[in-house]
């Protein structure tokens, strides 16, 4: 939860690395749109503990599925694992990739249907999401550790440490400029049970905002006086032309009150006394002060309040969702015996900040937390790691029914990149000669990742999984520009996503060496 003392904080803490701004190493710029397609938001939504999304999508061929996935068997009354002969695609292959597929464990002619049948991840059917969307499998996190997994998933580098910023950190940089007077709010979390993303350095205005709730926004960032009535009469704002360091005009607007007009003019008669680097300092401080005034500027509160997140989801229930509870983004199984809750909340407060249009990046962990480690491990995997990718399928679907702000004729779903995503992978299964299997449960450093929205390419599976659950080459464009064949890393996806955001490999920088897989780009 954040606070007024807290934004301050940020504010004060990101000027101390203001120079590196100034120098241009951590400019945020005016992005360079590619073309129509680019889209201005970026979701992560992240699965914690390591999940098996082979069970979900499946990349390997007919051939390796009995090697590596138990025979159909049952987990707390519902249907696990399957055969080869169960798998479809979702839609005919597009280009040499292989296309989404999935188990049907849907009925076909009554998806609802439960009992020997299960409606999860019949989702992605029902919403046509083969139509923006691809799997990166076989990635490389270079760890097993959860700490260290969750950083390198999160900036593309393993370590106990940050070693460059969150991707979320990035784009939220790199789109500030463009977006900074309608967004006050560029990078929000609304939950991270594995951690929070860090953006090491760059500008307050790339640093996460909590956001869990509306009501733990009411007291710092409402503009009601019946929510923070302490604040009436201090919070008196005047808009005028928004002032650089040295007084000249930014070209933008800023409402002030009159201590920030005060604070904001303080930095112009201490410019040239001094050092190069401390007006450096000065002039990070005062862009930091002038984005914290954005912030408590603008009512974030009735905002939120006025907007709806789940809607579509309510209003137009999809009717394999029947048999569920009332909430949307939940799911049953078996003999009922168990219900996922607790969802709802999250994917609403995410969906409103999308839909008001106030934020460029959101995290949102899933809650459901598959470090299981134990003999059923696998059937948990499977039936629940079907469940919340069935809940992701409801997410993009809502997304894919609303209007992107701003953008006549696009949804929201067209101009936002969401990536699904956990720390790693987990152990895989393993046929023993006599047909039994092998079903450890720990970690495992391969996994895979979600691409959905816009600019990204239609129906493709890029990369697999050898029947020991290890990652195969793919096709990568390096730094250098020159294209081969390797395991994907998990600075790799970051770079892929940097790249569908139309930023070009110059504008950031990952340690170790980073490149953009070929084929989840759209074109």
């Amino acid at each position: 939860m954040t606070s007024r003392r807290t934004l301050l904080k940020w504010a004060l803490g990101a000027s101390q690395l203001g120079l590196l701004e100034r120098a241009g190493l951590l400019r945020s710029g005016v992005a360079q749109a590619a073309d129509a397609d680019v889209p201005s938001r970026l979701v992560v939504l992240y699965v914690p503990g390591g999940f098996r999304p082979a069970y979900c999508f499946t990349p390997m061929e007919d051939s390796e599925i009995p090697l590596c996935v138990p025979g159909p068997s049952g987990f707390s009354s519902e249907p696990v694992f399957f055969e080869a002969s169960k798998v479809v695609n979702l839609a005919p292959a597009n280009g040499p990739y292989k296309p989404l597929r999935t188990w049907q464990s849907w009925n076909p002619q009554d998806p609802a249907a439960r009992g020997s049948f299960s409606p999860l991840m019949y989702g992605y059917q029902h919403f046509a999401l083969h139509e923006q969307l691809s799997v990166l499998h076989g990635i490389d996190q270079g760890t097993n550790d959860h700490a260290s997994a969750f950083i390198s998933a999160m900036c593309g580098v393993a370590g106990a440490d940050y070693r460059a910023p969150a991707v979320h950190s990035v784009i939220a940089n790199h789109l500030y400029a463009r977006h900074r007077e309608t967004r006050p709010l560029p990078f929000v979390v609304v939950s991270g049970d594995r951690g929070v993303p860090s953006g090491m350095g760059l500008p307050s205005h790339a640093s996460p905002v909590g956001v869990p709730s509306i009501d733990a926004l009411k007291p710092m960032l409402s503009g009601k006086p019946t929510d923070n009535a302490w604040w009436t009469g201090l919070d008196a704002r005047t808009e005028g032309p928004e002032l650089d360091a040295r007084g000249k005009p930014t070209g933008a607007a800023l409402k002030t009150t009159t201590v920030e007009r005060y604070s904001l003019g303080r930095a112009q008669p201490l410019l040239g006394r001094s050092t190069a680097k401390v007006d450096n300092y000065l002039e990070g401080l005062h862009g930091s002060l002038s984005s914290v005034s954005r912030v408590l500027a603008t009512d974030v509160v009735s905002l939120l309040e006025g907007t709806k997140g789940i809607d579509t989801l309510k209003t137009n229930r999809p009717a394999y969702l029947s048999s569920y509870l009332n909430e949307s983004f939940t799911y049953t199984f078996g003999n009922a015996n168990f219900h996922l809750v607790g969802l709802d909340p999250r994917m609403d407060m995410a969906l409103r900040l999308l839909k008001s249009d106030l934020c460029t990046s959101v995290h949102v962990s899933l809650r459901m937390d598959f470090d299981t480690h134990s003999g059923s491990g696998h059937a948990f995997s499977c039936a629940h790691g079907r469940g919340l990718m069935d809940c992701v399928a409801r997410f993009l679907g809502e997304m894919k029914a609303t209007p992107a702000p701003g953008k006549p004729g696009k949804t929201l779903l067209d101009d936002t990149l969401v990536l699904v995503m956990s720390e790693f992978g987990r152990s895989w299964a393993s046929r023993s000669g006599d047909g039994s299997y092998n079903l450890p449960d720990d970690h495992h450093p391969f996994t895979s990742v979600v691409f959905a929205g816009g600019n990204v390419a239609a129906n493709r599976q890029v990369g697999t999984y050898t029947t020991r659950g290890l990652g195969v080459p793919v096709d990568i464009i390096e730094e250098t520009g020159q294209t081969q064949k390797r395991v994907p890393r998990s600075a790799d996806v970051v770079t892929t996503a940097l790249r569908i955001m139309g930023m070009e490999a110059h504008e950031f920088f990952i340690p170790g060496g980073y490149g953009e897989v070929v084929g989840l780009r759209k074109g």
